[in-house]
């Protein structure tokens, strides 16, 4: 599956991530990202992931690599999401800036929408961040409607 150009600029817009995995009994977690992008070969995506604030999402992943992540811009409701398997490892020094300023940019964005301060803290930091390389299985559109659930690729 290859991501589309138009969902490559989606993930690196002005979004918040809603990440899930699963132990290996088959709970579920969820986690926020802290910034992605897309492969420049389109096969797929990149998120960074608090390590220290999802320690159980990232062990998950460490695990068995499952991963569903749902890009959302919260303005508009449009959605996304992406299935496949992840492989964790540390960023680089140039992702670890992407995601400080994907924290600045999100947070601009939520306080625009009223979002507290201190409610936007708890879910973005990139303290102890993990890069998840995320190779695409599936592509859902979930924005609300009757479009919610199609198989976008």
């Amino acid at each position: 599956m290859r991501v589309s150009e138009d969902l490559a600029g989606f993930i690196e817009g002005p979004i918040l991530m809603t990440i899930g995995t699963r132990d290996a009994a088959n709970r579920p977690m969820i986690s926020r990202g802290t910034g992605g992008r897309a492969w420049d070969d389109r096969a797929g995506v990149t998120v960074a992931i608090s390590d220290w604030l999802w320690p159980e999402c990232v062990a998950n992943l460490r695990d068995n690599g499952m991963i569903a992540i749902t890009f959302v811009r919260p303005d508009t409701y449009e959605a996304f999401q992406v299935k496949g398997r992840a492989e964790p490892r540390p960023p680089t020094a140039d992702e670890r800036l992407r995601a400080a300023d994907y924290i600045r940019r999100a947070t601009v964005m939520l306080r625009g929408l009223e979002i507290p301060p201190a409610l936007i803290a708890t879910w973005l930091t990139d303290r102890d961040i993990v890069m998840a390389d995320l190779t695409v299985d599936r592509v859902f559109e979930q924005t609300p409607g009757p479009r919610a659930g199609r198989v976008v690729a």
